[in-house]
């Protein structure tokens, strides 16, 4: 059976933020799905580069299914596993279906250590790390954390842990989400704005999300860091395309290395090298190519 380790820890914190399991009893008829969802081009280094290798560090599951919607605005990692999903289930208490009544693990809430890697995953999946001003035409230099989740315990659990542990201020608060056809939700909101937080967030605990990373790497470069950029404008103003940031073209795949490379130097994360995603890329479009006549969105023109 598998322990309770950082990397389980980190696991459950991506399982919260953008997993979900099936678990379709049966005997030789059942199923055990286990998959985690996200948007296809802003966490595609995200899902190669840290998910993919936490899930396969923690479980020791490798080369998941993959499936892209027909507009290619999210991919999902499908594991089928009968351990996994029962470990998930009946040990973490993680639901089997819809997330309702989600909490996080008692055993991984009551181990600072263990919270550590959970609050980064929630962040990195859940989350934004964004640069606001204090008024029109000012630059974007202030630096905020937000996390959102239907789930109002975790987001209370996770506030307490980061006030009683690390001496975060923390803010919760309640609004209601309205997406086009769908019926409106209510959604908590953690939120950290002061600068001090931001670098204790960084320092405690991290970041895992080289969409969030970029920002935070655009930020040190120019002092701030727009809005409403995608990832792909981070990365080529960051590997000197242009002297700003501004609309942008995929990057060639050699620049993807090395800064993917840095980010690891620099933060700790991706999990694996430039080059090992740049393969995994090649290997994901082949097979969605084969399965499905799709391609991820290009991050690198090649």
């Amino acid at each position: 059976m598998f322990h309770l380790s950082p990397d389980v820890a980190a696991e459950t914190g991506i399982h919260i933020g953008d997993g979900g399991l099936s678990i379709k009893r049966g005997g030789p008829h059942g199923s055990y799905q286990y998959e985690v969802t996200g948007h296809a081009l802003e966490d595609q280094l995200y899902l190669i580069g840290t998910v993919m290798p936490t899930i396969s560090a923690a479980y020791n599951l490798q080369r998941p299914g993959f499936y892209i919607n027909p507009e290619r605005t999210w991919i999902s990692l499908r594991y089928q596993n009968k351990a996994v999903a029962l470990f998930k289930h009946e040990i973490l208490g993680l639901p089997n279906g819809r997330k309702r009544n989600l909490s996080i693990p008692e055993a991984l809430r009551s181990d600072a250590h263990l919270m550590r890697p959970l609050a980064r995953e929630l962040l990195a999946t859940d989350g934004v790390l964004g640069f606001y001003n204090a008024g029109r035409n000012n630059p974007h230099k202030y630096p905020r954390i937000q996390i959102k989740l239907k789930a109002s315990l975790v987001i209370e659990q996770l506030a307490t842990f980061l006030r009683a542990d690390l001496g975060i201020s923390a803010s919760c608060r309640s609004t209601l989400s309205v997406h086009e056809g769908r019926s409106p939700s209510l959604q908590q909101i953690l939120q950290i704005n002061r600068s001090e937080d931001i670098e204790t967030w960084r320092r405690e605990i991290g970041f895992s999300n080289p969409s969030h990373i970029s920002r935070m790497m655009v930020f040190e470069a120019l002092g701030e860091c727009m809005p409403r950029t995608s990832i792909v404008d981070r990365l080529s103003f960051l590997c000197g395309y242009s002297s700003r940031l501004a609309t942008s073209k995929p990057i060639a795949p050699s620049d993807l290395v090395a800064m993917v490379d840095r980010m690891t130097t620099r933060f700790g994360f991706p999990r694996v090298t430039g080059e090992a995603i740049l393969q995994d890329i090649g290997e994901i479009n082949k097979r969605l190519g084969s399965n499905l006549n799709r391609k991820l969105p290009m991050l690198v023109n090649c």
